[in-house]
């Protein structure tokens, strides 16, 4: 199994089902297709437990934040507003927050103030699906 942490703010869309993928920087091993994946949330050494679900893909990610792009594995493309704001929904940015966003703005809006100087980031998309199981 890889495990993986989050910010607190994600915990809800996970639990719910809402957050079906994590982008992450390249390292030397993400999950792979098949592989169980454990989640985890709090300090690195108390991480807390949130749950598992089972790997479905991990491909190459590009987000384009000034061009409103996505790019995975350099062919599929994401440009329009409703293929954008179903990829921040399914990221954990779903519906319009209190500042009246689109998902895709507040997604981009949350990249650009924890990742300040990358308008584009590179990295692993990893996907799971329904097999989410919240631990008790």
């Amino acid at each position: 199994m890889v495990a993986y942490s989050y910010k607190s703010s994600f915990i809800e869309p996970i639990r719910l089902k809402v957050k079906r993928q994590t982008i992450r920087l390249p390292r030397k091993r993400h999950a792979r297709p098949g592989e169980g994946l454990q989640f985890f949330t709090g300090p690195r050494m108390q991480p807390v437990r949130i749950g598992g679900a089972v790997c479905v893909a991990a491909r190459e990610v590009r987000l384009d934040f000034r061009n409103h792009e996505v790019t995975q594995d350099d062919a599929i493309t994401l440009s329009s507003a409703e293929e954008l704001d179903a990829f921040a929904v399914r990221d954990g940015f779903g519906g319009r927050d209190r500042l009246g966003l689109t998902p895709w703005e507040f997604m981009g809006l949350w990249w650009r103030l924890t990742h300040p100087d990358q308008p584009i980031f590179a990295g692993i998309l990893i996907d799971w699906d329904d097999s989410f199981q919240a631990v008790a």
